[in-house]
């Protein structure tokens, strides 16, 4: 629809052009709208450009001669004119052997009646003409064969005589007035379609960067957590708001200026090449130069669009973290170190952007000064014709007009080229979100059995992207099913990395992992992770209801459900003082909570998944001892029958395991019972010292 309503401008555009002719003749021109359209019949007719001319006095006396005769100022080859001996620069001085006038012995003609006699008869009609030679000041009589008229010049003919002619000056007002509401007509519709093709194109691409965002967002859903890791969560946000616009931007601009200027612009070409085709391309001389200087200045400008994107990302990283962490920068007296930290960044993107602006200002004069310089020449040119009396003046104030016509979409359009480098910038950025390796799922891959028998670590190695030293290094570690498992050691010793390795958050180097006999690698994803539960020492909590954040993961589970699940995770003693209980909203990352009562919910949430395997990431570390003893002994009755893997660094979380796993430097250095691990395993010995004596 948007297009068609294009194609209905454009033809709106150049008839409201065509209609300038009509006009400058009814203003302008002493033969007026009639007299315009028996010449254009009569040109047709004889194959040849008129011109009336006005005859001097003494001419006039000397020869007789009319006072207004009709000048041929080019006759073409092969025509009608020229096969009867008219040659260029003749005059039409009247009808020889005439049988139209009231005096038949007065052989001279007005101009007008002349060829409104000319261009009423029809084709093949033979007239006889008097011709004047100004060569040689000779009369001669000439019979010519009329040929055929163009189909718009027969238009023009009829219309013309449906018309009543005015006898004066003053009475062409009238006809200029119907002209006028007929070109304030086209106007009117042509700018109602121009506003149903712009909201329908707003519309269009509003819904197309609506069905990117979510299409992008189920990219990044399934985006390994790796990725996060490496990038941060910044750049990837920075691609579905500031790159997204751009793009959106650009789209606009596509299927709005770039379908409407080209289509206008056409239009007036058309119309000035109706007017004079050699003095069109003449103007027309500048186009390749303005290719090439606009496809200079794109190159430019996509580089510059996406250093000006990267640098939005960035400040966005720094405006979240500051954020984010206002109480630590608060409290650490750090405004003055982050303010700096903000203004680099921001004074790095408001470099790239001056460089936009630059070759944004600079398109535009550039294209234009180009289209006045080939302007002029072609205005040049046409002057010269107007003077010599190969072009009417009124042609040529309507072939000028056309011409700035056609300037003007080609201005704007000179802006439409960068606009597109940079939508092309943000698009790239866009769909290399796309081209990032998704988590690994194999299509049609087996569901994998409810755990019930064990969890091999099978020979696994693995290595962080764009690092050479192994995280982890030939972990073989079996896991009875329903035992509860603790894994100690040294910070960055791969606890963490190991346990993500389960719900496959994180994806072997080399090795398996099997859950009773199955490799988690071979089997479908969603069904490995439904058996899971894990609670991270990041606690994450989202802005949404408290009983929303515990059941997150279920469908619809019963109120029922997750108030038993609140109460084994101590959360109703804190929600039962709220004025709208479990239907608080927690705010953003449960900013209207404590730090325990956000791990207290956490927990709730994986009471209320009732998984087959549990992981813990000192997941009791934001919670005060009271507490802790409460939550302790819930999750005593939980983790029953469960394989439960816990990362803890609290005496406490590990005394009550089945198991305790001892590493450092990613591989597994000893595992027994605490008491074992006491007398044989020196780094146990010395992490219990340090760390596990004092919460003893």
């Amino acid at each position: 629809v948007s297009v068609v309503c294009v194609i209905l401008i454009a033809v709106l555009w150049g008839g409201g052009l065509g209609m300038l002719l009509p006009g400058m003749k009814v203003l302008i021109a002493p033969e007026g709208l009639h007299g315009w359209a028996w010449n254009t019949l009569t040109e047709d007719h004889l194959g040849v450009k008129l011109v009336r001319y006005k005859v001097s006095t003494d001419l006039r006396k000397k020869l007789h001669l009319p006072p207004e005769v009709i000048h041929l100022s080019d006759v073409k080859k092969d025509s009608p004119a020229a096969k009867a001996g008219i040659k260029t620069n003749d005059w039409i001085v009247g009808l020889d052997k005439v049988t139209v006038l009231a005096h038949p012995e007065d052989q001279y003609i007005p101009a007008d009646a002349l060829t409104r006699t000319i261009g009423l008869d029809k084709a093949d009609t033979q007239l006889s003409l008097l011709i004047f030679n100004q060569e040689t000041d000779e009369f001669r009589s000439v019979t010519v064969t009329l040929g055929p008229v163009k189909t718009s010049s027969r238009i023009l003919g009829e219309i013309a005589s449906r018309i009543p002619e005015p006898t004066s000056y003053k009475d062409r007002f009238p006809i200029l007035l119907w002209l006028l509401i007929i070109i304030a007509a086209m106007t009117i519709l042509r700018n109602g379609l121009r506003f149903i093709q712009e909201y329908l194109v707003q519309t269009a691409v509003l819904q197309s960067m609506m069905d990117l965002r979510c299409e992008n967002y189920n990219v990044a859903l399934r985006l390994p957590v790796i990725f996060y890791a490496a990038s941060g969560t910044t750049d990837t946000m920075s691609r579905f708001v500031q790159d997204t616009a751009e793009l959106g931007r650009a789209q606009n601009t596509l299927f709005g200026k770039t379908l409407v200027e080209p289509a206008k612009a056409v239009a007036s070409i058309v119309m000035a090449l109706c007017f004079s085709w050699q003095l069109t391309l003449i103007a027309m001389v500048g186009g390749p130069i303005v290719y090439v200087l606009i496809r200079k200045f794109g190159k430019v400008m996509k580089r510059s669009s996406r250093r000006a994107l990267e640098s939005w990302s960035d400040m966005l990283g720094v405006l979240e973290e500051t954020l984010t962490g206002i109480r630590v920068v608060k409290a650490y007296t750090m405004e003055a170190a982050e303010r700096k930290r903000f203004f680099r960044v921001n004074r790095q993107l408001y470099k790239q952007q001056r460089r936009i602006a630059r070759i944004n200002s600079a398109t535009s004069p550039t294209v234009e000064a180009l289209g006045m310089v080939a302007g002029g020449a072609a205005a040049g040119g046409a002057g010269y014709l107007v003077f010599n009396g190969m072009m009417d003046s009124d042609t040529f104030i309507a072939w000028m007009a056309c011409l700035a016509a056609m300037f003007d979409p080609m201005r704007k359009l000179s802006k439409v080229a960068t606009r597109f480098q940079r939508g092309d910038a943000a698009a790239e950025r866009i769909f290399e979100l796309n081209r990032r390796e998704r988590e690994k799922r194999l299509p049609g891959a087996p569901q994998l059995p409810k755990h019930s028998k064990c969890i091999e670590f099978r020979n696994v190695d693995f290595t962080y992207p764009g690092t050479t030293t192994p995280a982890l290094r030939d972990i073989n570690l079996t896991i009875t099913a329903g035992q509860t498992i603790a894994i100690v050691g040294p910070n960055g010793c791969g606890k963490t990395t190991m346990v993500s390795l389960l719900p496959r958050l994180l994806d072997t180097t080399r090795g398996e992992v099997f859950i009773d006999g199955c490799d988690i690698a071979s089997h479908s994803l969603r069904s490995l992770r439904q058996q899971i539960s894990v609670v991270t020492q990041e606690t994450i909590i989202f802005n949404s209801s408290i009983a929303e954040n515990i059941s997150y993961g279920l469908r619809r589970p019963s109120h029922e459900q997750v108030l038993d699940a609140a109460r084994q995770a101590y959360v109703d003693d804190f929600v039962s003082a709220m004025p709208d209980g479990y239907d608080t909203i927690v705010g953003q990352r449960g900013a209207t909570l404590s730090g325990g009562q956000r791990q207290r919910i956490a927990i709730a949430r994986a009471i209320l998944r009732d998984p087959a395997i549990l992981i813990f990431d000192e997941a009791l570390s934001q919670i005060d001892p009271h507490s802790e003893q409460l939550i302790s002994k819930a999750m005593k009755d939980f983790v029953r029958n469960r394989t439960t893997l816990m990362i803890a660094h609290r005496f406490s979380s590990i005394i009550n395991a089945d198991a305790i796993v001892v590493m450092d430097d990613g591989a597994i250095l000893d595992v027994g019972k605490h008491a074992d691990l006491l007398q044989r395993c020196n780094l146990y010995q010395h992490l219990y010292k340090t760390q596990f004596a004092n919460s003893e």
